[in-house]
């Protein structure tokens, strides 16, 4: 039995029966193929059958743009082979020939370059529709519907399902019902049965995922044709995922270094990025020595409610910017809460103490703060500045597209509660730090806190000017 499998651009394909006979193709709706191409002639061509030689012969009618086969251009009359390629611009037709009740056995193919570049060839139609469908997609889940849908419309089935490499490593070689299918993800092969055909959709030499389609025995066997038009489209497919999966990597990381410069300054930035970019992780909590500063605007409350709440935001916007650029000036992290600011100082090699950096930027703030206009012309803004040191749970909590910067724990609990010794813009200290800090600086006692009503009360300290 012959058979013509016709492509067209944006059409599904199809399969037309040849008969004994003449079949006409052009533009004109009088034709028995219509070749929807502006390339085509009204009267393009003829497909002849003779039944007694049992031939398949195509026949120019001068056409105003030519008739070529296998991309030669052909004049007059020509006998056609199996398998043998017929183009009207982007109008395909591929000869076929097999005997009633033939099923294709199960077979095995390398998924090879050169295999590859023969059916990216041969398929240009295919690829170039496939191709002008994919390059605009930007989400995953798109492109695989799309190429599932190209897949449908180009085999004529029902069934394709697309599994992607982390699925594919997730189930196990052993959780697939169908050896073909496990076959296929392991070797990266090429599995067809009349009924079932298995194409890896690969990257240079990544396999990428896994496309399944099934045939019902009712219908037509999957053949050498379909295979090579799975391979055409699942190559776009491949160029598809791969491009999507470097996007999504780029806003990745774009977003994480917006998150990070939130928190953090730019040249602390640059280093916790590099760790990002080698491993793909922000770091998670982990128990570190810090020293933690607080420093926030006294009676807020009621300054809000005297100035209004679009006045007193001016103003807290002002102290989020003097107080960031001041913190990011001495390396550390910021945090906002409120009517104050957090700040955290770890150990860098070859710098200052974070206890100093902690005063220095305390002291900074109190300076550019204490005199009336600091903030704002008509009204004097007071603050204070509370600072211990101790180990707490510091790094980024949430999901990959939410995540926070985040310290927990009593150090962190106890400076916020010396906060209240802390204003009229005075610079308290916990214990820890004052000793770190050494005769560096001069300290006054100021008192005593206890985070809990039932634990050992803590002696805290004045930086004196």
């Amino acid at each position: 039995m012959w058979q013509l499998a016709i492509y067209s651009p944006n059409k599904e394909s199809k399969l037309v029966e040849l008969k004994p006979g003449t079949l006409t193709l052009g533009r004109a709706n009088t034709n028995d193929i219509i070749v929807d191409d502006i390339s085509a002639s009204r009267q393009h061509a003829e497909v002849v059958f003779d039944s007694t030689t049992n031939t398949i012969s195509i026949l120019d009618l001068n056409s105003t743009n030519g008739t070529f086969v296998n991309d030669l251009q052909i004049t007059g009359s020509y006998q056609l082979n199996k398998d043998d390629r017929v183009n009207i611009g982007q109008f395909s037709m591929q000869l076929q020939r097999y005997p009633d009740g033939r099923r294709v056995a199960s077979d095995t193919h390398p998924l090879t370059r050169e295999l590859l570049l023969e059916t990216m060839y041969k398929n240009s139609v295919h690829v170039y529709e496939s191709a002008i469908k994919l390059n605009n997609v930007q989400n995953l889940e798109t492109a695989l519907t799309t190429t599932t849908n190209l897949i449908k419309q180009a085999l004529q089935i029902n069934t394709c399902e697309i599994i992607l490499s982390d699925r594919l490593k997730s189930m196990g070689t052993i959780d697939f019902i169908d050896p073909l299918a496990r076959k296929a993800a392991i070797n990266g092969t090429i599995e067809i049965t009349p009924t079932k055909m298995f194409i890896p959709i690969q990257y240079i030499d990544e396999t990428l995922g896994l496309i399944c389609t099934i045939q019902t025995e009712e219908t037509r066997p999957f053949e050498e044709r379909d295979q090579k038009l799975a391979i055409a489209i699942s190559h776009q497919a491949a160029l598809a995922i791969q491009r999507i999966r470097h996007l999504e990597k780029i806003r990745r990381e774009e977003q994480v270094q917006r998150l990070m410069l939130r928190f953090i300054s730019p040249t602390e930035t640059e280093h916790l990025l590099a760790d990002f970019y080698e491993n793909g992780e922000l770091p998670g909590l982990k128990d570190q020595k810090v020293t933690i500063l607080f420093s926030e605007i006294a009676n807020s409350t009621l300054l809000a409610q005297e100035l209004g709440t679009e006045h007193f935001s001016k103003i807290l916007n002002g102290f989020y910017t003097v107080a960031t650029q001041t913190i990011f000036m001495h390396n550390g992290m910021v945090k906002y809460l409120g009517d104050g600011v957090l700040a955290m100082f770890v150990e860098q090699e070859g710098g200052i103490s974070p206890e100093e950096k902690a005063i220095n930027t305390g002291r900074e703030l109190i300076n550019m703060l204490n005199h009336t206009g600091s903030l704002d012309p008509k009204q004097r803004i007071v603050i204070g500045v509370s600072i211990n040191t101790g180990n707490a749970m510091v790094g980024y909590v949430g999901t990959k597209e939410h995540a926070e910067f985040n310290v927990l724990g009593d150090t962190v609990n106890i400076a916020h509660r010396m906060r209240e010794y802390a204003s009229q813009y005075k610079i308290i200290v916990g214990h820890t730090t004052m000793i770190s800090l050494g005769n560096k600086y001069r300290f006054r006692n100021a008192g005593v806190v206890k985070l809990h009503e039932n634990e050992q009360s803590i002696q805290i300290y004045e930086v004196l000017p």
